[in-house]
Order: structure tokens, then sequence, then C-alpha cells
């Protein structure tokens, strides 16, 4: 009889520990799989059955749980990514009941539902991987503490495959938690982002060859024409042969088609300089020279 209480008692024991170990681990990071890409361990993400843990439907929301690639360079959105370089992946989950928060993404293919690029740890981030597929790797949180009211918000960052893989989709899931110490109240999001390949090339916003700068040298005064193929927020700034911003020319949303500026460059050493000219996440840089 003694026996058989204990067995009971070590049964119950090991079940309050594996409880609490689904419901209460995922404040230091989700485990991987749960994000709603197809391939997931959990297909839906964490808002689908999963042991004891967010048995409830997930609400497809962009507006909640909004995710953002961002070209570091420019520090500007983008929905195109250029071979072998790097982003930064921002997610924000935005809900009036978040008291604690959580969320888990990752890149994978459109076609193939392969994970692609490399993933390094980011702003309140952490990288898991599935320990069966060595490329499978996952963005999450390391804390469940929010950034601020109503509002939790992580980056990661991550760099672009080196050879061409056509359309690739971010997932993303989020939760937001009532602070109540179980999983009961909480709310699932899922978001998703459809990313394009940019070759450098084709579907350019902006190109060299539709950059004019005049006078050609240049003394007192410079002009800039430029051409967008589309409205974008754009800015012109004059740099030095080191490549180091002398001042900004112009900056603001730019319609679609011919655009000018001009500058004072009176008491500009002699020399080569260039004018650069960002606009939605692409650069392009001309050089002119200015004179005597």
């Amino acid at each position: 009889m003694k026996r058989k209480y204990f067995y009971a008692t070590a049964a119950i024991a090991v079940m309050v520990i594996v409880f609490y170990t689904i419901v209460y681990a995922n404040s230091n990071g989700a485990t991987y799989g749960i994000c709603g890409a197809p391939d997931d361990q959990v297909p839906g993400s964490c808002g689908t059955p999963y042991g004891n843990c967010h048995g409830i439907a997930p609400i497809i929301d962009s507006n909640v749980l909004k995710i953002t690639l961002i070209d570091p360079t420019t520090s500007q959105s983008v929905r195109t990514y250029q071979l072998g370089k790097k982003y930064t992946v921002k997610i924000e989950l935005t809900y009036r009941s978040l008291i604690a928060c959580g969320f888990e993404s990752t890149v994978e293919t459109a076609a193939a539902n392969a994970h692609v690029g490399t993933m390094t740890a980011g702003t309140r981030s952490q990288i898991i991987r599935n320990p069966t597929k060595t490329t499978a790797t996952y963005a999450t949180h390391y804390s469940s503490a929010r950034t601020s009211t109503h509002y939790g918000m992580w980056e990661y960052n991550w760099t672009a495959p080196t050879t061409a893989q056509g359309d690739l989709i971010i997932y993303a899931a989020g939760n937001s938690a009532n602070g109540n110490g179980n999983n009961s109240g909480d709310t699932i999001f899922n978001s998703q982002l459809t990313i394009s390949h940019n070759s450098g090339i084709e579907n350019q916003i902006l190109n060299n060859s539709d950059i004019s700068i005049y006078p050609i040298p240049a003394n007192d005064n410079i002009n800039i024409d430029y051409r967008l193929s589309k409205a974008e927020n754009t800015s012109v700034e004059l740099l030095d042969i080191k490549g180091q911003q002398i001042k900004t020319i112009q900056t603001g949303f730019m319609p679609m088609g011919e655009n000018k500026a001009s500058a004072d460059i009176k008491g500009l050493p002699a020399g080569i300089y260039f004018m650069r000219i960002m606009a939605g996440g692409e650069a392009a840089v001309k050089k002119f020279i200015v004179g005597q």
C-alpha cells in the first residue's frame, strides 16, 4: 500500500513539474517551431493545443502584430532583399490587455518552406534552433516583460541568402499575456510578410543614370535632378571623398517622376564630392567636382 502511494505521489509530482514547465518556460523564450510557418512542429503557432499551452485559435492580424524589414544602411523599411545583405527584422505587438508578451519568428522560402538566411540576436531577442534540422532557426524573446504599456517590441538580425531563392516569407507569432499566472485569457496573434528578391537592377526605384548634377565643376551652388519610379521617403545628402556626410540637402516624401534639389556650396574646398540619394531602402551615389 505504501509503495502504491509512493508511486502515485511521484506520478503526480512529475505531472506538476511538466505542467509548470509547459506553462511558464515561455517566459524566457518560446520553444522552436510555433510561429505559424507551414513546417512548424505545432501547426498554426502556439495558439493551437500544445500540451496545456494556449488551446485557442490564433488571430491573424498584421495591425496588432506588425512585421517590418529594415535596411540598416538607410534605416528605412523595405519589401525586397538583396543577396547576402544584412537586415533588421522588427516585430511589434500592440494590444489593449497586454501585460506580458512574447514572440517567435522565422524566415522561409515561399515555394518550399525551407529556412533561409542567417539569424542573429538583436533587441530583446535570442536565436534558437530545431535540433533535428541544422538550418531551421527561430528568433524568440528572452523575457516576457513588455516594452511599454500595452506594447511589446523585439528585433533580430537576418542576413539574406547568397543565392536567389525567389519570394521569402517572414512568419511571426505573438502572445499578449494578461499576467494572471496561467495561460487562460491570453491572446495569440499570427502575421507574415512576403519579401521579394531585388537583384539591384530590376524594379529599382532610383538609378544612377536618372541623376543629373550641374554645373560641373560647381562653385557657389549645385543643382540635382533625379527621377523616382514611385513616390517614396527620400533624402539627398552631400558626402566628402571619404563618404562622410557633410550635410542633408533635401528630405521628405517625394513624388514619382522628376524631382529637383539644390544647395549652397560656398566655402567647400575644391575637389571631388559625392551626392547620395536614398529612396525606399535603395541608394544611388553620383560623383561631382567642386572647382576653385
